[in-house]
């Protein structure tokens, strides 16, 4: 005979636990979906069917006719809570509810091709409301309709271990999550044991069963929180999710990928792309035994090297600062691969009428490379967001390379690479060693075939006495030889935009990535591994082997100026070879140059100052009385006192603290119809001097030195003649235009 169900309070208490519980589930979720509005999707089924339990605990047939409830309301519900496509009368129609049924099926693989974050629209919101759906189907049943204590526990954990493999493996706070929800789980098994035990037994049994409660929710919590200080939570550098298994939309893309020519048909106009930058068609990042080719599954990336769908919102694996850029497509552009730049982190197609939609495009996140089943349309228009990739700095480590991305089938060039492969040389130091030596010692033809095979690359290039290769070759030879010298590599095919964002045939070209310790791929530029010597035919006498090479090259000293081997430089005989200065050391010069101009300015103050004096004291009078009183003036000034220039001499002595006799004798002379002795002129610069040194002891030390330096009396000086020129006076009036009003003291 079956127990009966519990109480109206305890049923209302399971049924907010199996809410809540279901709910934590679900927010493992939460980094994958763009929006919550897949917690209404995967809630919905939860609250139905927790109100389809709680009507059908109490009758006999109560699990019968819950499941019968449950299996009738799944396809209307998930239409409606999933779809939302209510149909007439809020009822759906057959179709939707058929489409339910369908891609219930299809969901999950829906979800995990497709680049996180997912829209939170359209049959991917089935996978939600089915894990709500399946994970409260037992649950419900079994917290309202039962007494058992761990059956719902046990349900609820057979959902999370069902959503787990289609979520992101590490999100934030998972572990707080899986500490809380140990917690909820347990305490609550714990509460409804108690509540059994309270039905059978007397006191001591309940006080029994309070205490393993609280010691289980204390010894949950105690190891959960340990777990979770000790396993810190927040690296996001390890973001996994159910890999799905996708199809061979890579290498059925191959034959399609536009590859450098001499044409001049504009393929592109792109706007936006930062200037040095370049548009990208596609990686090509594993070496197959005859050619670089594009993979389905990028060596070493896990799960973010596969092409899945993409939303609108993408979320980079290398958040930064991003660039908006809009791409038109011309007709000369034939391919499946979507230009791009960068690190998507959103896409939007602007055209609506039946040409490229989001859905047929695949993105790879690992390799950043976008393709178009069906092929891209050539009168497409679409704008994106992107990441832009960080710059190649030689000090920064480099990322081990697995062993796929060592490229085993180009081990054919590990022959060649000994007298590269240094154990002393930093991995990328061994690479960027090579690639100087193919700079230096390589010839580039602009015709003929690039084959990428063992032998082309091998005996015919890196063997090769006399180095001659295509610039695409150049690319290939040096992302193998990279990939076997340590750190991964890859080709990538793409083009720099010219004048006005236009992209020709002539503009596409290759380039060689490496990814460094960060998981960022970074450009090594075809400047750097591309031959610098134009084809010829002849073979140079001049030829040194590779170890030659390397051992006289690690032997230069760095800040040694170098000439490549054969370059045509035509110097005059008198040439002198210096090293260029860097935009940083010429700035430096100049801001230097610049401070000791105003260095040597600031030292020639006293000088000019005595001059000035030397030629103020030859004058005679009236003249001197001018000077003499002025000397006064550009002394306080000097000391940093304020001198008002509007004021009579008699209001400036008051307020400079000087004996007013001094400004009534310089007033006197000034205005005299005669001028005065040349004794009195002499006599009258001595007693301006004494005022002058009187103001120079009552300053401080400080001031009183400051004030041989200050040029703030040359500068006033400076501006009153400029102020005469401006009004057309001369002469001692200059000094004197508003004394001129006050009444001489003499008569």
């Amino acid at each position: 005979m079956r127990a009966a169900p519990a109480g109206a309070g305890a049923s209302l208490a399971d049924a907010a636990v199996t809410l809540g519980s279901i709910a934590l589930v679900l927010t493992l979720l939460d980094e994958s979906f763009w929006s919550r509005d897949y917690l209404v999707a995967g809630l919905v089924p939860v609250v139905f069917l927790l109100a389809l339990a709680w009507l059908a605990r109490r009758s006999p047939e109560g699990v019968w006719l819950y499941l019968l409830g449950a299996v009738v309301a799944y396809a209307p519900l998930g239409a409606l809570a999933a779809l939302r496509r209510p149909g007439p009368w809020i009822v759906p129609g057959l179709d939707t509810m058929n489409r339910v049924l369908g891609d219930t099926w299809a969901a999950p693989r829906l979800f995990v091709s497709t680049l996180p974050p997912v829209d939170a629209s359209g049959s991917v919101m089935l996978l939600p409301y089915a894990l709500g759906f399946l994970t409260a189907l037992p649950a419900a049943w079994l917290a309202l309709g039962t007494r058992r204590p761990l059956a719902p526990g046990v349900a609820v954990l057979a959902g999370l271990a069902a959503t787990i493999p289609l979520a992101v493996l590490v999100p934030d706070h998972y572990v707080l999550r899986g500490v809380v929800l140990t917690v909820v789980l347990v305490v609550w098994a714990a509460v409804r044991s108690r509540r059994n035990e309270s039905l059978q037994s007397l006191g001591g049994a309940t006080r029994s069963g309070i205490v393993a409660t609280l010691v289980a929710a204390v010894l949950v919590a105690g190891v959960s929180g340990l777990v979770g200080l000790l396993a810190s939570d927040d690296d996001q550098t390890d973001r996994i999710r159910l890999e799905p298994a996708g199809a061979a939309v890579a290498s059925d893309a191959l034959d399609s990928l536009v590859t450098p020519s001499a044409g001049r048909a504009e393929l592109l106009k792109v706007i936006g792309v930062p200037d040095g930058e370049r548009i990208r068609f596609g990686a090509l990042d594993t070496y197959d035994g005859q050619a670089w080719v594009p993979a389905d599954q990028s060596p070493g990336a896990g799960p973010a090297g596969s092409f899945r769908r993409l939303s609108e919102q993408v979320a980079p694996l290398h958040p930064g600062r991003e660039v908006g850029v809009r791409v038109q497509v011309r007709p000369a552009y034939v391919s499946d691969w979507l230009p791009t730049f960068g690190e998507l982190t959103s896409l939007r197609l602007e055209s609506t009428d039946g040409r490229t939609q989001l859905a047929d495009v695949r993105y790879n996140q690992a390799s950043s490379s976008a393709l178009v089943q069906g092929g891209v349309n050539p009168r497409d228009d679409y704008t994106f967001t992107a990441v832009p990739p960080p710059g190649l700095r030689e000090g920064d480590p480099t990322m081990e390379p697995t062993d796929d991305q060592r490229q085993p089938e180009g081990a054919f060039l590990d022959q060649f690479l000994e007298p590269f492969d240094r154990a002393e040389l930093a991995p990328l130091r061994r690479v960027l060693l090579m690639a100087r030596y193919l700079r230096l010692n390589g010839e580039v033809r602009l015709s003929g075939t690039s084959s990428q095979d063992p032998v082309d690359l091998g005996l015919r290039l890196m063997g090769a006495r006399h180095i001659v290769a295509t610039p695409f070759q150049y690319s290939a030879v040096t992302a193998l030889a990279a990939s076997r010298l340590g750190v991964p590599a890859r080709v990538v095919v793409g083009a720099a935009p010219g004048r006005g964002g236009r992209v020709s045939q002539s503009d596409v070209l290759s380039w060689v990535e490496l990814q460094f310790a960060d998981g960022t791929w970074r450009t090594l530029e075809p400047s750097r591994y591309t031959g610098v010597h134009p084809y010829t035919e002849d073979e140079s006498d001049d030829v040194v082997s590779a170890g030659a090479w390397v051992t006289r090259e690690l032997e230069i000293d760095e800040d040694e100026v170098k000439i490549p081997k054969g370059a045509d430089i035509d110097l005059p005989a008198d040439a002198v070879i210096e090293e260029r200065r860097g935009p940083w050391e010429t700035a430096g010069l100049g801001l230097a140059a610049a401070g000791g101009l105003v260095l040597l300015a600031w030292a020639a103050v006293p000088a000019a100052k005595a001059v000035r004096r030397r030629r103020r004291a030859s004058a005679g009078s009236p003249a001197l009385h001018v000077h003499a009183w002025q000397e006064v003036l550009d002394t306080a000034r000097d000391l940093g006192s304020p001198v008002p220039e509007g004021w009579s001499r008699l209001a400036q002595a008051r307020s400079l603290g000087v004996d007013p006799a001094l400004a009534r004798r310089a007033d006197g002379v000034v205005f005299a119809p005669v001028p005065a002795p040349e004794e009195e002129a002499r006599r009258y610069w001595a007693d301006c001097a004494e005022a002058r040194a009187i103001l120079l002891d009552q300053a401080g030390p400080r001031r009183r030195l400051w004030s041989h330096l200050n040029p703030a009396s040359l500068l006033a000086g400076r501006a009153r003649r400029r102020a005469a020129r401006a009004s057309g006076s001369r002469g001692v009036g200059d000094e004197d235009r508003r004394a001129r009003r006050q009444p001489s003291p003499q008569a």
